[in-house]
């Protein structure tokens, strides 16, 4: 019977479920290659350490995440729906809204290098056409948005806060509101 081969493709796969079930924290080459039924070689022969295989699972967790917000996006309400959906996202994929966002990312030293990162630059143009205010506006409600969605999301991640969906949908369309307004 001819050997299987182990894809880079699959370790990363595997290892973003490990990450999803239990947290990054039990992700390791031995513990990739037992649940795959190898040895901690293949995963070196594509990974040359373990900080390697964290930065392709970290690619892997953004991709998902982006799946996950954007599935839930209402065009009619985009950055309400997004706020929504980054609440949800740490309520229900916990682990990987840990290994996001609740620890120092490279390159992040600004509220503007956030909106880089995260903000939708096409969502920012549309609602600034649908609001009639400019682009720096709905910029800076968009960071706002983001800084309070993420402290929601952080109560929830981290067992703080037992916060229902609805709660806390009716909290960020108040905070979403009240951000246009200033």
């Amino acid at each position: 019977m001819p050997k299987r081969t182990v894809d880079k493709n699959e370790i990363i796969k595997t290892a973003l479920e490990m990450t999803r079930e239990n947290g990054f924290e039990s992700v390791n080459a031995r513990s990739v290659g037992k649940r795959m039924g190898y040895s901690v070689q293949p995963i070196y022969s594509y990974f040359r350490n373990m900080e390697a295989l964290k930065q392709a699972v970290l690619g892997a967790a953004m991709q998902f995440y982006n799946e996950f917000i954007y599935s839930r996006v209402d065009k009619a309400g985009v950055l309400e729906s997004m706020a929504r959906a980054n609440v949800a996202f740490a309520k229900y994929e916990t682990n990987l809204f840990k290994l996001l966002f609740l620890q120092k990312l490279n390159g992040l030293n600004s509220f503007d290098d956030i909106y880089e990162w995260m903000g939708d630059k096409q969502a920012t143009k549309q609602l600034s056409e649908k609001l009639s205010l400019s682009e720096e506006k709905v910029k800076d409600v968009y960071i706002m948005l983001i800084i309070f969605t993420h402290g929601v999301a952080t109560m929830i991640a981290t067992g703080g806060a037992d916060i229902s969906d609805e709660e806390s949908s009716a909290m960020l369309e108040k905070a979403y509101k009240a951000f246009i307004k200033q």
